[in-house]
């Protein structure tokens, strides 16, 4: 049976084999600094008998703005529904919040976020997201 609950401190063991076990190999790769950044936000887990099978993030400052990202699950258990269950239950637990953004990073999440109400960005509403630069100039 799945379980659903907030965690911190996921450790880099199991942030590698869910996230190469999703395909996410650049993150699996990245599991140290990845590890930082979900300690600095609300993560919901799914684990079946103690085993990482997926996670959700979110950033927000809990009244005006929800960020959700790397909505991963394990492929075996999406069939199960188990990236649905995450993704209700974050936007039921950050219900107050009066706008959501979400990262969906395949067709399937998608789809998903779609399913859930989530519409591309307009003229009133754009969404967009400026990759990290390591350097930057003002030549």
């Amino acid at each position: 049976m799945v379980e659903y609950m907030f965690e911190r401190g996921l450790n880099i063991h199991e942030i590698k084999a869910l996230y190469g076990g999703a395909g996410w190999q650049a993150e699996a790769d990245n599991a140290a600094t990845l590890a930082e950044g979900l300690a600095n936000s609300t993560v919901m887990t799914a684990r079946d008998n103690g085993r990482l099978v997926g996670m959700v993030r979110g950033v927000s400052d809990m009244h005006t703005v929800l960020l959700l990202d790397q909505l991963v699950v394990l492929p075996e258990y999406q069939e199960d529904g188990v990236d649905a269950h995450l993704l209700q239950e974050m936007i039921e637990y950050f219900r107050q919040v009066e706008s959501i953004v979400a990262v969906g990073h395949d067709d399937h999440l998608n789809r998903l976020l779609q399913d859930n109400g989530f519409r591309a960005g307009d003229e009133k509403s754009p969404c967009l997201i400026r990759p990290k630069q390591l350097v930057e100039t003002d030549f």
